[in-house]
């Protein structure tokens, strides 16, 4: 009587972890005495008393063959308490939390009754194997609905449910909870409506979620669990489940509530097999106790998960996360479903019908499908140039030769040095639009179009720089080798693609450039810059290295608020590039090289390791690259964490510098390639890390000179409002901006880009055939 009365008084104090009934059979006498004292004292006590129309259901089961008429249901209910009164027969159970008096049948008869409709999909000697089984379920915001379908279904003797949260507001999109409950143990919230079911379920709750502390005790203690139910939020909590689970032999089960995958590790069945079925065995698992952020979890969730099999839409919502919105998204829908594809796995397994591990998908959106809408926009390409081909060249050669008379011979060995250091220039998107072409005394110098065609750079403004530095590179190792250079700038009105006819001038006193001897060393860094100011003596050579070419002049910017400003328009332009249909398609499936292997099978692009991008940015790249899930992220005006990646390492930089020229024409931008390579090449003499920064000025100056083709009213105008505010920073006297490059005190690379042998890149004319 005693222990019924300090429970009671638990209840009547509104106890928020109570969440076991209490029952009174009113044969006992003392049990009796507790429930009238309990009625007495609680006069504002709710009673359902529907006994009699549960034991008309009763007799249904129990003779189910029978056809009973409604007077002889009522008949058979009276006849089935055999003489006790009704109110003592069966079982009162009063839930403390709610104030509810409820009148049952006893344990054997409510099971009986309330697990016949499940005939004989579960056959009863299913259900009485069932009776005797545990489940663990970790993590109730998706794991309360499997928790629930169990309980319905009555799959389970004894639940254990493990999560230290509590319901919060944000939580009643897919829990299954009402607005009174708001601030409550998701483990009571689930274990009360278990007990509302079933009061006699057995649900044992761990309130503090699992820990590495009591992992073992969730898994074994009053008995090892048959199926563990891994649904928690923690990367941490899923490896450790994990490798305690097999450990222990017990299988795990997950939905992921994207795509309806169900995940089954069969621990029980395979020892031996590894956890996650081998996917993050290329991670350091002892990591992931130390992760806080969503960004440091991805490289851990996306391989469990698979990149691959991941929704479009929770691809672009993760790429929002952090920024416009908090974290995974799930919807009530795929909870429910998934709680539903759970319970009826961790069923079969119960019974010996499922035996496999692996993944298996329930994606209605594919089963069920409809139009897809189209998110991109509509563009026209631009035709793609044929390649150059060396009879083209020999052909310009003919067209143009005579005009310079006759040329000294240069050595063949002097040539292919010449050209093996112009093929060392750097180059949009690292593509190396040079030939070359040697005909025992000029060295002739070409763009190849069809390598750096681009549908936003519809002027060929990008490889006109990267040609300009390629000429410089070439004249620097002319002047080491003793050969004076003489060169002529397009020479042909009616086609660009003949850039320079370099010729010997002579011998010249081998010049001691120190530009010359950086040629190998120039290299791209973006390793994360330390923010040291840079000497003004080191600014001031820097400027100097890029004064000699004509027409063009450098320009730094050095302070934080220059440097805040610069940020945020390159910022701004790079998710313009990265959003843009066009621009995403170049970069991430022409630009980018995603393995080793690929980076030295091409030997051009940018190899993902010269990113220098943590795991967590690697993972959000390799997310970005789904050009559906960008879609998305265009169409729902976000992708704002782009201009973070783009503009935070020039927030933390030293110096940002500006090569401009008199105009942005073709000679121009080659002079500006010219001297953007000098500047660097000194750069890298001062062991300065240079990143290019132009998105800006080169997106700009597509709009302003080459019709702005593949990207949209608002891309244009955003793009030439930041360009002008880029501009504006500068001296009134800067010309016309070329190129943007940061420049910061950083470790050396951990990787370069690749360079195409040069037997690709030259030809002489003993080897080229020329058709008649």
């Amino acid at each position: 009587m005693d222990k019924v009365r300090v429970a009671l008084q638990r209840g009547v104090k509104g106890d928020v972890r109570q969440h076991t009934p209490l029952f009174f059979r009113l044969a006992r006498p003392e049990e009796r005495i507790a429930l009238a004292t309990l009625l007495a004292e609680q006069p504002q006590l709710q009673v359902h008393d529907t006994l009699m129309s549960q034991l008309a259901e009763l007799a249904r089961v129990l003779d189910p063959s029978k056809r009973f008429t409604k007077e002889g249901l009522r008949d058979a209910a009276l006849a089935h308490l055999s003489g006790i009164a009704p109110e003592e027969y069966g079982v009162w159970v009063y839930y403390p939390w709610s104030h509810r008096l409820v009148h049952l049948l006893d344990e054997e008869e409510f099971i009986r009754v309330r697990t016949d409709r499940n005939r004989n999909k579960i056959t009863r000697a299913e259900q009485h194997i069932l009776a005797n089984k545990r489940i663990g379920v970790i993590g109730l915001s998706v794991g309360a609905s499997v928790c629930l379908t169990m309980a319905l279904e009555r799959s389970f003797g004894e639940l254990r449910i493990a999560d230290h949260d509590h319901s919060d507001l944000s939580n009643l999109n897919r829990l299954r909870s009402g607005v009174h409950q708001l601030g409550l143990s998701k483990t009571v919230n689930v274990a009360r409506e278990i007990v509302e079911i079933d009061p006699f379920l057995r649900v044992t709750c761990f309130h503090e979620g699992v820990t590495r502390d009591n992992i073992d005790l969730f898994l074994t203690e009053g008995g090892k669990l048959d199926v563990l139910v891994e649904e928690c939020d923690s990367v941490d909590i899923k490896i450790l489940a994990r490798q305690h689970a097999k450990a222990s032999g017990i299988p795990v089960v997950m939905d992921t509530s994207d795509r309806g995958m169900i995940d089954v590790e069969r621990f029980d069945l395979e020892p031996e097999r590894p956890i996650m079925h081998g996917l993050v065995e290329h991670l350091d698992l002892g990591l992931a106790a130390r992760v806080r952020t969503m960004e440091e979890k991805l490289p851990f969730v996306i391989p469990m998960m698979g990149l691959d099999k991941l929704s479009t839409r929770m691809k672009a919502s993760m790429l929002e996360m952090e920024t416009s919105v908090t974290t995974w998204p799930q919807l009530a829908t795929s909870v429910v479903m998934g709680g539903a594809a759970v319970g009826d796995i961790c069923r079969r397994i119960l019974l010996d019908q499922h035996t496999e591990s692996g993944r298996w998908f329930l994606d209605t959106e594919e089963l069920i499908s409809g139009e897809r809408k189209n998110n991109d926009v509509p563009y026209s390409a631009r035709s793609t140039p044929a390649p150059l081909t060396g009879q083209e060249m020999e052909r310009m050669r003919e067209r143009c030769i005579g005009a310079f008379g006759i040329a000294l011979p240069m050595a063949d060995a002097h040539a292919r040095a010449i050209a093996e250091a112009g093929a060392l220039a750097p180059s949009g998107g690292n593509n190396q639009p040079w030939r070359f072409y040697f005909d025992g005394s000029a060295l002739l110098l070409f763009h190849d179009p069809a390598i750096s065609h681009s549908e936003l750079d519809g002027a060929d403004f990008v490889p006109t720089l990267g040609l300009g530095a390629c000429l410089e590179n070439m004249l620097l190792e002319a002047r080491s080798l003793g050969i004076g250079l003489e060169h002529n700038l397009y020479p042909l009105e009616d086609d660009a693609r003949l850039v320079a006819i370099l010729t010997s001038g002579g011998y010249v006193p081998q010049a001691d450039d120190p530009l010359g001897a950086l040629i190998a060393k120039r290299c791209t860094n973006r390793r994360a810059p330390s923010n040291i100011p840079i000497a003004q003596a080191d600014l001031a050579a820097l400027i100097a290295a890029g004064s000699t070419i004509p027409g063009c002049a450098t320009h730094v910017l050095s302070t934080q608020a220059e440097l805040e400003r610069v940020a945020e328009l390159v910022g701004r332009v790079e998710r313009i590039r990265i959003l843009n249909p066009i621009g995403h398609k170049e970069l991430f499936h022409h630009e980018l090289r995603w393995n080793k292997e690929e980076a030295q099978r091409t030997r051009d692009g940018l190899d993902l390791n010269t990113l220098e991008m943590s795991l967590a940015q690697r993972t959000v790249l390799g997310v970005a690259a789904d050009q559906e899930a960008i879609g998305l992220v265009r169409a729902w005006n976000g992708g704002q964490g782009f201009t973070r990646i783009s503009g935070d390492p020039i927030r933390a930089s030293s110096a940002v510098v500006l090569i401009s020229g008199v105009d942005a024409g073709t000679t121009n931008a080659l002079r500006g390639g010219q001297c953007m390579q000098r500047v660097w090449l000194a750069a890298t003499g001062l062991q300065l890390a240079v990143h290019p920064i132009s998105a800006p000025i080169l997106l700009a100056h597509h709009v302003r000179f080459g019709t702005g083709h593949g990207l949209g009213n608002d891309e244009q105008h955003e793009v030439l409002e930041c360009f002008q505010r880029l501009a504006d920073l500068f001296p009134t006297t800067a010309g016309e901006p070329l190129f943007l490059m940061r420049l910061a005190h950083a470790d050396p690379p951990s990787a370069r880009s690749l360079r195409r042998p040069l037997e690709t890149l030259f030809t002489t004319r003993e080897t080229q055939s020329v058709r008649p």
